[in-house]
């Protein structure tokens, strides 16, 4: 019988096969409250996988390029603890990837207070727009051991396949395993919900909300949109900052914050029969004083773009 309760079954890329101090840090603190399967999309050294089956709570860990993306770790990982009967030691199974940066902080209040809710599949948070219907997203997932064991969920997950697009991954797989888990029957729980307001879901575009929302979690991708790691000290140890800070650099993503300019907007406008004859739109600059013009004729032709710094009064 496992000492631990959680299983976390965790799918990792790194396109240069390293396993760097932000990934031992993720695996390291689910190491603390469950034991870990680790599946890298990637080829690495036994070396470099070494770092990770030094950690203790580890049942396997294997390196191997498959191109499935997270989804094809995530059965990797599934298939194994299958076909060793793992699942019959746990009362929750989770999916995890290294798609994020953290936890900046403990992560076992959360998972405890989701496993309390009564429901049998659970993640960090969901996901609804006009194009797709409600879903958890999959960077971080957790299943009951009942719903674990389902036979559909078996056969979904020995489905997963190499997709093209990542759109088609998305569709097939985020979406449709929410999808199928409910059509199901079961009920979902989500950390941070769609209750809590839009913003909270722009996990890219507005990262700091997240960790105001009270999720450990900075999505890679949104690095750039903290507006500079120095934000992040509140939430988490210098050193943990120092090795975001270098994976960024090894792996290229952009730590630079980028201006975000306002949309123009109408300010004049002159129509003839309901028919537009002149529009003028203007723009404020974010970091001065600064007014931009551009006119255009018929709505659709640039005529000129004029920028204005008005005086300032003297006193």
């Amino acid at each position: 019988m496992a000492k631990n309760k959680r299983l976390f079954i965790f799918a990792s890329y790194d396109a240069q096969g390293i396993v760097d101090d932000t990934l031992l840090h993720y695996v390291s603190e689910l190491n603390k409250i469950g034991d870990v399967i680790f599946i890298m999309d990637s080829v690495a050294t036994d070396e470099e996988l070494n770092k990770i089956r030094a950690l203790g709570n580890v049942v396997y860990a294997n390196a191997v390029r498959h191109n499935e993306y997270d989804f094809g770790s995530y059965k990797r990982g599934y298939q194994y603890a299958v076909e060793n009967k793992l699942f019959d030691n746990y009362d929750w199974v989770y999916f995890a990837n290294d798609s994020v940066y953290g936890p900046l902080w403990d992560l076992l209040p959360i998972l405890q207070d989701l496993e309390s809710r009564g429901v049998d599949f659970t993640g960090m948070i969901d996901f609804e727009n006009l194009l797709t219907p409600v879903q958890l997203q999959s960077w971080f997932l957790g299943f009951s051991k009942k719903l674990i064991k389902e036979q559909f969920l078996n056969d979904f997950m020995n489905r997963i396949c190499h997709q093209t697009e990542k759109q088609l991954i998305v569709l097939k797989y985020e979406v449709g395993l929410s999808r199928l888990i409910m059509k199901n029957g079961y009920k979902f729980a989500a950390f941070v919900t769609g209750q809590i307001g839009e913003v909270c879901h722009a996990v890219y575009e507005k990262p700091m909300e997240i960790l105001k929302a009270g999720i450990p979690f900075l999505k890679k991708n949104g690095l750039e949109n903290i507006g500079g790691l120095q934000y992040l000290y509140p939430y988490t140890t210098e050193k943990l900052v120092d090795s975001i800070h270098k994976n960024a650099i090894r792996t290229g993503i952009s730590t630079i914050v980028r201006e975000r300019k306002p949309q123009y907007i109408t300010c004049f406008r002159i129509s003839v029969v309901g028919l537009p004859i002149v529009r003028i739109k203007s723009q404020k600059s974010v970091f001065c004083n600064t007014v931009n013009y551009k006119a255009f004729l018929f709505d659709l032709i640039p005529v000129c773009k004029i920028s204005v710094t008005p005086r300032r009064r003297k006193l």
